[in-house]
């Protein structure tokens, strides 16, 4: 019996990704130089396929990282001289938070309980911040940030700049990229590639914030700050030697996705979650752990099974299905289900009927 994993990252592979492997191997990708043509080629195919799937402004740079956690780092770096602003509603929020704390940063923060989101009518700001840092996919709770409310951010601080970590949100979520400053990922969730590759995304505005720092002897970082980052950019090339297969691989898969047409994906994605969610909405002990439903992300679906979550994960493992557990405090008690563009709906459907008995 095939196994398919609705984990949320890593997760299922992207149906094409063995085939690219082969490909990736048989050209033996894996020993070029990362500054020889080659290389070049391979940054410059993934550079120009990203920016075509995401549609990302031509004032944008992209930077292969390790991880989206190393991006965090990155961000707060070169873009905070005293103060960054924080929205907290879960794990990997907090985990943003915790990083300008330990890169010696002072933090402001608004704070909501987990599984709910943020009345941004009502938030009130007593300073200007430098940054604000925003989850819009919060991945430990399956709470979501509609676009709208970053935008209208940006209307009331248009001198600020705006970080938004879509992990497990990319390449679904829609955002207008003119109206923030920087976004990060990693491939192993929404793109179905393997862990390993970080991929940031920063506007001139970032880089100039960088330059400024620097100016003013502020640390930036070393060999990963923005201006070196930049400086290889581009040239559609890396600071040191990448995760060249990781690169190749993304470049494909946007290469496919492009294919498959982004709002197809979208759209997929929206009638896979209605699935999940009505299925949910009416189930007599298993509960949807975000209860608004204006809150609830579209690619992270948090179910509350109490102390039923080892029964409720054997049985869907038995019939090949492999869900992830519950995040943090809520390990135990919750399973989270994925759903991204490489799960298909007569998998979905099948969750369904596996609950359902």
């Amino acid at each position: 019996m095939k196994t398919t994993y609705f984990t949320p990252g890593p997760t299922e592979l992207y149906p094409e990704v063995g085939h690219y492997l082969q490909q990736g191997i048989k050209e033996n990708l894996c020993s070029i130089n990362h500054r020889s043509k080659e290389f070049i080629d391979i940054y410059k195919h993934t550079h120009h396929s990203l920016k075509k799937l995401l549609n990302l402004p031509d004032n944008y740079a992209i930077f292969f990282l390790n991880s989206a956690t190393e991006c965090m780092d990155r961000i707060i770096q070169n873009c905070v001289e005293s103060t960054s602003f924080h929205f907290i509603n879960g794990a990997f929020a907090e985990r943003f938070c915790k990083t300008s704390v330990e890169l010696h940063k002072k933090i402001e923060k608004i704070e909501v309980e987990y599984g709910r989101g943020f009345n941004f009518k009502d938030l009130i700001y007593f300073s200007y911040p430098e940054l604000f840092c925003i989850t819009q996919n919060e991945t430990s709770t399956g709470v979501a940030i509609d676009p709208e409310d970053i935008y209208n951010l940006k209307k009331h601080f248009p001198e600020s700049l705006i970080a938004v970590d879509i992990v497990t949100s990319a390449p679904y979520v829609n955002i207008d990229y003119n109206k923030i400053d920087c976004a990060f990922f990693s491939v192993q969730k929404g793109f179905g590639l393997p862990a390993g590759l970080g991929v940031l995304m920063v506007n001139f505005k970032c880089i100039e914030k960088a330059i400024y720092l620097k100016s003013k002897n502020i640390s930036i970082g070393s060999y990963h700050n923005f201006l070196s980052l930049y400086e290889n950019a581009v040239k559609y090339q890396t600071t040191e030697t990448p995760n060249v297969l990781g690169i190749y691989l993304l470049g494909k898969v946007c290469e496919d996705m492009i294919k498959r047409g982004i709002e197809n994906i979208r759209k997929e994605t929206e009638e896979k979650s209605k699935l999940l969610y009505d299925f949910f909405d009416g189930h007599g002990s298993l509960k949807l752990f975000v209860k608004d439903p204006s809150d609830r992300s579209q690619t992270i679906i948090n179910i509350e099974t109490g102390k039923k979550q080892a029964e409720i994960k054997k049985k869907l493992s038995d019939n090949g299905i492999i869900v992830g557990s519950g995040y943090g405090n809520m390990k135990e008690t919750q399973i989270r289900i994925a759903n991204f563009p490489m799960h298909k709906i007569e998998d979905v459907r099948k969750i369904i009927r596996v609950l359902s008995h």
